[in-house]
């Protein structure tokens, strides 16, 4: 080949090299503005973003590439959707939004079934945030004191509460899977809770000391006291559910921020008194400030309550106000008796050392509330035992040995035996009272759960001096723990770090 050959050689190949990236240019500008131009529709259609050249020798990977990026976009967008936002972060711990859901969510499902008026979205999400970071303070301050649970004593928990709904360990797991709730959730739940109580039982159960002298006190005041009547009059311990609004006293605060706040309590207790309904305006209050705290403390004998509310509200009918603001520690509480129960349990002996009771000898079935099911549900299980057994269709015995959740139920078949006032629940006393022999009850709730009772007998017993020791130690035992427990849960959340996210706030 000779030299001007060679060069036209070359000089065509540079001229179709030239040519296939002029090609490929134009290509690479015409997809762009297609891109463009479909990115900038807000049609449904816009979102697949599929470019079709009208070349068919334009390269397949562009059409990929997009392709592909489109669909990392909206997998990120679908990501940041699903992330579950920081609320609170509580020492090592952190709160979720999602969290708070779930527990408002259950709240307001458990009203609804027992058909309870409930408060304010604010005033709720409000309180169950305080109790979330109660929990997360007592669960890391046991953690950290080596408050521990075996897996095997986890494992035994679970297999009584399966037991309770007479399931299998295995069916009661599925169960639980099936109605939404992820099982080592579950598991880590009952973990915490079981650690959270026997953290409280060594720290504020354990320590509590009743003295001789309050003892003694106790039985002058509370029990003595019922010889002075005449032995024809009954004496009837009462329940009484008192409400109240607490304006808390920051820990540390000055005397000039005491001062305020108690002009701030005495000007809500003004109001207050020239309202028709307490409840109503509490809530409405506490929904503007979110420092107010409302309370309804419910039905409570009087040895479960502070001291300092009995003598407040001593002598007050229903819908009465206490007459001024009360001051303790925690704050300045504004106090309303919302109602009063009362039942005759006591008669009198003119001995001196010892006094006479009425004692009931009585039968009970209980139920709880599992997951899954209603309050509703339950009461109409229990007022089908009920008309069963007043029908004679089926024996008491039998139906609670075979349905009754009571965790003694196994040894007792349901008889509870000889009981006196004071060893049972506060509403197990009650129900009992208002039954003749052989009657039952209406089924009725107690903080373990549903119940009806049955009334079999009931006679005069004698209480003697070491027993009225021993009745006054429980209840002051009962009246002291409410306080320490409370008591212990602010010191707890003095010593802790807490930090809220906005829009959330924090009691004080």
């Amino acid at each position: 080949m000779s030299k001007r050959e060679n060069h036209l050689f070359y000089l065509q190949k540079q001229q179709q090299l030239v040519k296939y990236v002029f090609t490929f240019c134009l290509f690479a500008c015409l997809s762009t503005g297609v891109f463009s131009q479909t990115k900038d529709k807000k049609s449904a259609k816009s979102n697949a973003l599929v470019v079709t050249p009208s070349s068919s020798t334009a390269p397949a990977a562009t059409i990929n590439i997009n392709q592909v990026n489109v669909n990392k976009d909206l997998n990120i967008k679908a990501n940041l959707n699903d992330i579950d936002r920081v609320i609170a972060v509580v020492n090592r711990e952190v709160i979720t939004e999602q969290e708070l859901k779930n527990r408002v969510g259950l709240i307001t499902k458990q009203f609804t079934e027992a058909k309870k008026p409930l408060p304010s979205k604010d005033i709720v999400q409000k309180e169950v945030l305080e109790r979330l970071i109660d929990e997360s303070i007592m669960y890391q301050e046991a953690t950290i004191l080596g408050v521990r649970i075996l897996e095997q004593e986890l494992e035994s928990i679970l297999n009584n509460i399966a037991n309770q709904n007479k399931l299998t360990l295995e069916q009661f797991k599925s169960a639980t899977t099936t109605n939404g709730t992820n099982w080592d959730k579950y598991k880590q739940n009952i973990r915490r809770e079981v650690v959270i109580s026997r953290y409280r039982e060594r720290s504020v159960e354990s320590k509590l000391k009743i003295s001789d002298t309050e003892i003694d006190a106790f039985i002058n005041t509370q029990i003595k006291i019922l010889q002075s009547n005449e032995s024809a009059r009954a004496i009837e311990p009462e329940m009484i559910d008192i409400a109240q609004i607490l304006i808390p006293i920051p820990t540390g605060a000055s005397s000039a921020e005491i001062a305020s706040l108690q002009s701030k309590a005495q000007t809500i207790y003004d109001q207050t008194s020239k309202e028709a309904e307490f409840l109503k305006y509490a809530n409405q209050i506490a929904a503007s400030d979110k420092n107010i705290r409302v309370q309804d403390l419910g039905y409570r004998t009087i040895d479960r309550l502070p001291q300092v509310f009995v003598e407040a509200t001593k002598g007050l009918s229903i819908g009465g106000l206490a007459p001024k603001v009360i001051q303790t520690p925690a704050g300045f509480h504004i106090l309303k008796v919302l109602d009063r129960k009362s039942s005759t349990s006591v008669s009198q002996s003119n001995q001196s050392e010892s006094i006479y009771i009425t004692q009931s000898e009585a039968n009970q079935l209980m139920l709880t509330v599992k997951q899954g099911a209603s309050e509703e549900e339950v009461i109409r299980r229990l007022k089908t035992f009920r008309d069963q057994i007043k029908a004679k269709t089926v024996n008491f015995t039998d139906i609670a040995k075979k349905y009754s959740e009571d965790p003694n139920v196994v040894k007792n078949q349901g008889y509870l035996g000889w009981i006196s006032p004071g060893q049972v629940p506060p509403e197990v006393d009650v129900a009992l009272s208002r039954l003749n022999p052989g009657e039952l009850s209406d089924p009725f709730q107690t903080e373990f759960g549903w119940h009806i009772v049955q009334l079999i007998n009931r006679r005069q017993s004698e209480v003697t001096a070491a027993q009225q020791k021993e009745y006054a130690r429980a209840a002051l035992r009962q009246s002291k723990l409410m306080q320490a427990n409370e008591d212990w849960i602010r010191e707890l959340r003095d010593n802790a770090t807490i930090e809220l996210r906005p829009p959330y706030t924090m009691n004080k």
